[in-house]
């Protein structure tokens, strides 16, 4: 009986001893290559269930710590020791940067040029085309982006791209009728990209119809694009005129409504022929703002009441260096100041005017 104890304890301490030495594996695996033999054949991998834990590829080697029993013991204890066993570590990724809103701020102006035949027998002033090689010099030495101008006749129109050497372009310049280009608007073509251009019809003198130039600008360094208009509402020299200015300020808020509605922001310059209140009929129904200062909110704030020729654009624009130019070198070469301000676009204001590329 003792000799069978002896016997059975020894068996016991030799499977134990071969249980430590062999890692655990006292029996072979459930599932080897031999269970998979089209993927042992192809030399492709057995699957295997997905655990969440990193697997490595078997290949047979001489080492035994990765072949034979145990194998899986050592494995194991390599992946603890190298993977989370929640997976592959993300890297960490920085926020994507936004992109600022673009703020625009450019130089315009209204330039009533006196047109060419209105001093051919001056003896105080030069003809249109002296006249215009100062006018395009000034607009140069102060880097006006965008002018309306008035009375720009054909011969002044050709002086002026010959002295600014076509940095601008002018709109309608010669494409319409010859009378239409006295009311042009220039623009430097490294700053601003034409994207459409049109005309309006107003009532000139005597009700005669004139076509008036409505401008898309994309400025280039920013995308945002902005509608430019330049009027010529009729004097009284030729009669009384108030009738033809008053329909055509009809015509002029009606067309600022409509541009409005794209998003983009409004820009006007011209000779009104009118002081205070063009500004006061105007701003109010159209929600703009002038450049002198003044706005149709809760009531014409306007005050100013020397002007006639002026700059107006959509309220959220501001407006700064507001200047009106009247010294010896203007009056030799207009009979109007010319006025210019420093327009300032925040795209926020107006987030549909910002074109993507």
């Amino acid at each position: 009986m003792k000799g069978k104890l002896a016997l059975v304890g020894g068996v016991g301490v030799a499977w134990l001893l071969t249980f430590v030495v062999l890692g655990g594996h006292v029996f072979p695996a459930v599932s080897s290559n031999n269970d998979h033999p089209k993927a042992q054949a192809s030399g492709t991998p057995a699957s295997t269930p997905s655990t969440g834990v990193p697997t490595q590829s078997a290949h047979a080697t001489s080492n035994p710590a990765t072949s034979g029993p145990g194998k899986d013991a050592v494995s194991a204890e390599k992946i603890t020791r190298s993977a989370p066993l929640a997976g592959q570590t993300l890297e960490a990724r920085p926020n994507p940067r936004r992109v600022a809103a673009p703020t625009l701020i450019f130089r315009m102006a209204t330039f009533n040029a006196l047109g060419s035949s209105h001093t051919l027998h001056s003896k105080k002033r030069q003809v249109g085309p002296a006249r215009m090689t100062r006018g395009a010099q000034y607009v140069l030495d102060n880097k006006i982006s965008i002018v309306g101008f008035q009375e720009m006749q054909e011969n002044q129109r050709a002086t002026f791209l010959n002295v600014t050497h076509d940095k601008y372009a002018l709109y309608p310049g010669n494409q319409l009728r010859v009378q239409d280009g006295d009311t042009s608007i220039a623009y430097r073509l490294d700053t601003w990209k034409l994207i459409h251009a049109t005309t309006v019809t107003m009532p000139y003198f005597h009700g005669e119809p004139r076509s008036l130039p409505v401008l898309l600008l994309r400025n280039r360094q920013t995308g945002i694009e902005i509608y430019m208009t330049d009027f010529h509402n009729p004097a009284d020299v030729h009669g009384p005129a108030g009738r033809w200015r008053s329909a055509d300020k009809v015509i002029q808020i009606a067309l600022f409504k409509q541009l409005e509605k794209t998003g983009r922001p409004v820009f006007v310059a011209g000779d009104m022929n009118e002081h205070r209140t063009w500004a006061c009929d105007i701003l109010g129904p159209t929600d703009m703002r002038v450049a002198v200062g003044g706005d149709g909110r809760n009531g014409c704030s306007v005050t100013t009441n020397r002007i006639i020729d002026w700059i107006a654009a959509s309220y959220a624009v501001q407006f700064v260096n507001y200047n009106e130019t009247q010294n010896a070198l203007i009056e030799s070469i207009t009979d109007h100041p010319v006025i210019y301000a420093d327009a300032k676009i925040d795209s926020r204001d107006f987030p549909r005017s910002v074109h993507l590329p």
